[in-house]
C-alpha cells in the first residue's frame, strides 16, 4: 500500500471493555480537523466490538520531516500549533485520546497534522513506543523543533518548554503554545509529494515505467534533428492534434472515414460506367 492511499483502521476489543465503549462514546461525539474519527461501529462474527476509522493520506511525522529536510521556524510553527491545540484539549478533559506514539502523528501533502490515536481495551499493537496521547503530541512537537536549525533564537527556550510540558502538562502546556506563536508567523509547508508508483514517458518513447523498474528509453542524440526524428514528430503530432483544414481540425478517424466514403463512390462510380 502505497503511503499516500487512504488507510482504513479496524480496532477489535474481543472481551468486554469500558475503556474501549468510553473512549468510542467519546469520539463518536467529538468532530476534529486533526484527530482521527470514527466512521463505524459494529461487531464481528464472534461477537467482539469492532470500530473502523479512516485515517487520512499521509505520512508519519519522522518520514515527513525527512522529506521537508530542515524546517523553517515558520514551518514549524505551521505542524505544531494545531497539536498543541489538541493537546491542550485533552489535558482538559474535553477530548479523551487514547495511547500513541510520534509516527502516529500524520502529515498530508498540504502540511496539514493528524493523530492516529491507538484506543484502550483493543488488540491493536502495544509496546514501548506508545504513550498517553497527550505525551505523545508534546513528543511530536518536540520531534518537530529538533529538526530546526539549531542557531535559531527561539530554540532554547522552546525546546526547554517541551520538556516541561511532557513533565507537567497544564500550564505547561500553554506557556508551551504561547513560545511557539511568539517565535514567528506561521508559514505554508511547502515539499515534494512522494513519487507515483508509475511515471508516464509520453516524449520518450511513448511507453511507462514503474517506480522500481529502469528508466525509459531516451531518443538517440541527435534524432530529434534527423529527418527521421521529424517525420515522426510530425505523425505523433497528427494523431494528438488532427489535421489542420482551414481554421478546424479534423481527426484521423475522420480523415479514415472520408477517405473510405470518396474511395467507395469513385468504385462504385466506375462500375456503374463500365
Amino acid at each position: 500500500m502505497e503511503p499516500w492511499e487512504q488507510i482504513d483502521l479496524c480496532w477489535r476489543a474481543p472481551e468486554p471493555a469500558d475503556a474501549f465503549a468510553t473512549w468510542l462514546a467519546d469520539r463518536s461525539t467529538v468532530t476534529h480537523d486533526h484527530l482521527v474519527g470514527v466512521a463505524e461501529v459494529g461487531r464481528d462474527e464472534t461477537g467482539a466490538l469492532v470500530a473502523r476509522a479512516s485515517a487520512p493520506a499521509g505520512l508519519p511525522l519522522p518520514a515527513a520531516l525527512d522529506r521537508i529536510g530542515a524546517p523553517t521556524v515558520g514551518v514549524a510553527v505551521t505542524l505544531t500549533l494545531p497539536l498543541l491545540e489538541l493537546a491542550r484539549l485533552a489535558d482538559a478533559g474535553a477530548v479523551l485520546l487514547g495511547r500513541a506514539g510520534v509516527d502516529d502523528v500524520l502529515v498530508d501533502d498540504a502540511g496539514a497534522v493528524v493523530l492516529v490515536d491507538r484506543p484502550p481495551g483493543t488488540t491493536d499493537r502495544i509496546g514501548p513506543g506508545l504513550v498517553p496521547g497527550t505525551e505523545a503530541l508534546v513528543l511530536a512537537v518536540r520531534a518537530v523543533w529538533d529538526r530546526v536549525d539549531p542557531r535559531e533564537t527561539c530554540r532554547n527556550a522552546i525546546d526547554q518548554a517541551c520538556t516541561d510540558a511532557r513533565r507537567d502538562g497544564g500550564a505547561a502546556l500553554l506557556a508551551l503554545e504561547r513560545r511557539i506563536r511568539a517565535a514567528a508567523p506561521p508559514r505554508p509547508v511547502r515539499w515534494d509529494p512522494p513519487p507515483m508508483t508509475f511515471t508516464f514517458a509520453l516524449d520518450a518513447g511513448g511507453g511507462t515505467s514503474s517506480g522500481g523498474g529502469p528508466p525509459p528509453r531516451s531518443a538517440a542524440p541527435g534524432a530529434s534533428d534527423s529527418a527521421l526524428g521529424r517525420l515522426l514528430e510530425a505523425g505523433r503530432e497528427l494523431l494528438r492534434s488532427g489535421l489542420l483544414i482551414g481554421s478546424h481540425r479534423i481527426g484521423v478517424r475522420g480523415l479514415v472515414t472520408g477517405l473510405v466514403v470518396v474511395i467507395g463512390v469513385v468504385v462504385a462510380g466506375s462500375w456503374g460506367a463500365g
